[in-house]
């Protein structure tokens, strides 16, 4: 894959895409180079634009389903009633904390601590 990315990059940048153009890439990126599959996707490019084959590769694209169908239908009425019963719940539990929540296990007094 990242020859291929090395070769798009080439073609973006106004270069042939030549085995040479790709090494300069991949060997900028710090990336590995793999000789055969260089000459692999030189030859098998040879004589093909790169704008043909993507256009190519799209109009197949467009026959592939892609995504879901759409979400379903929402649930009748009562989850306002439910969201409304969660709310008075987490405002008891918040209550009955009594804001004393120190977190450092001290009164509060500032006493000096470790700190």
């Amino acid at each position: 894959m990242s020859e291929i990315a090395a070769l798009l990059l080439c073609k973006v940048g106004g270069k042939g895409g030549s085995a040479d153009d790709i090494k300069a890439v991949l060997e900028a990126a710090g990336a590995e180079i793999n000789e055969d599959k260089i000459s692999a996707l030189t030859a098998d490019m040879d004589g093909k634009d790169i704008n043909d084959l993507l256009a190519a590769g799209m109009e197949k694209l467009k026959d592939v389903p892609m995504g879901g169908g759409g979400g379903g239908g929402g649930g009748g009425g009562g989850g306002a009633a439910e969201a409304a019963e969660e709310e008075k719940e987490e405002e008891e539990e918040e209550m009955e904390m009594g804001g004393g929540g120190d977190l450092f296990g001290g009164d509060g007094g500032g006493d000096g601590g470790d700190y």
